[in-house]
């Protein structure tokens, strides 16, 4: 039913919607937009990051996001179909995480040209406003991914309004994930640590929510009779070495350890490994998705018409 397009689409496209939401916020918090003499909140004096930051990883966000869509074209395979969306009449949540997405691209490229182009000092009011809008679109971007399954009626398994929560919550770490990346390969004379530590306990409790929206969904998997195969598959069947292992141990458990150990000393070793654990948890998720299809109803014939206990 599906190939490694579409979970390179919703990987890419996640982790890109994520990174844009992530960084949005960040900017409501650059100093760099801020009017001269205003002074510094709280909030924004605990998530200052250094300018060289925004220029790595906003130009990344934008190759991660095309590539994500071109992903998602090469496998609709009808390049209208997605242009269809923004001409519709209706505005279906399909057209709503069209636009999103496509919202969140461009910002990610204005961003961009922001943060590499030297002289170049936009007004810092747009600059907060696109900011805003930025995390908006980011988040439905990132929701789009899951309404995408969601969309699919004749697979029982993606019904759930859980399945795009937890998309949306990995997206969101994913681009927590790219972020410390970034940090890693800034030089900087500042530790920033008081804005990593901020950082790390934001992808605690984004993690922890992610968790447990997870926990409901495997639970509503097991409590209906169609999506019962899926959830065995799940938990102790064929899915079952991506979930505990790719999923649950490397994706949600390691990088809260390797967070709760962040020192000045050790922060660029931690954060790199706790990133490559974040964006391998967010692909084991999404093959994990994309293999829930193999085991529902409408494709095992003998579990349909009962030949199998």
């Amino acid at each position: 039913m599906f190939n490694a397009l579409t979970t390179g689409y919703l990987f890419l496209g996640g982790t890109g919607a994520g990174l844009a939401a992530v960084l949005s916020a960040l900017e409501l918090a650059n100093p760099r937009w801020r009017r001269p003499g205003a002074g510094v909140g709280r909030l924004a004096g605990a998530l200052a990051l250094p300018g060289e930051l925004y220029a790595r990883a906003w130009p990344a966000c934008v190759v991660v996001l095309a590539v994500g869509v071109l992903c998602l074209v090469a496998d609709v395979g009808r390049p209208d179909r997605l242009l269809a969306l923004f001409a519709a009449p209706a505005l279906t949540p399909m057209a709503v995480g069209a636009w999103a997405l496509a919202a969140a691209l461009v910002l990610a490229a204005a961003f961009s040209a922001a943060s590499l182009l030297d002289g170049w000092e936009p007004p810092g009011a747009l600059m907060r406003a696109l900011a805003l809008a930025g995390a908006a679109a980011g988040l439905v971007a990132a929701a789009y991914t899951g309404m995408l399954l969601s969309s699919l009626a004749s697979v029982a398994a993606y019904q759930a309004p859980l399945l795009p929560t937890v998309l949306t919550l990995s997206s969101v770490s994913c681009g927590l994930a790219c972020v410390f990346a970034a940090v890693v390969f800034v030089e900087s004379r500042y530790a920033y640590v008081r804005a990593l530590g901020a950082l790390s306990g934001a992808d605690t409790l984004v993690a922890a929510l992610e968790a447990l929206a997870l926990a409901a969904y495997v639970a509503w998997l097991f409590a209906g009779a169609a999506t019962r195969a899926a959830a065995d598959a799940l938990v102790t069947g064929g899915l079952a070495p991506l979930f505990w292992g790719g999923l649950v141990v490397v994706g949600l458990a390691a990088p809260l350890v390797l967070e709760r150990f962040l020192t000045h000393g050790n922060a660029r070793t931690q954060l790199l490994w706790a990133a490559g654990c974040l964006l391998a948890g967010g692909l084991a998720l999404r093959l994990i998705a994309v293999g829930l299809a193999a085991y529902d109803v409408t494709q095992m014939p003998e579990l349909m018409f009962g030949l199998v206990g």
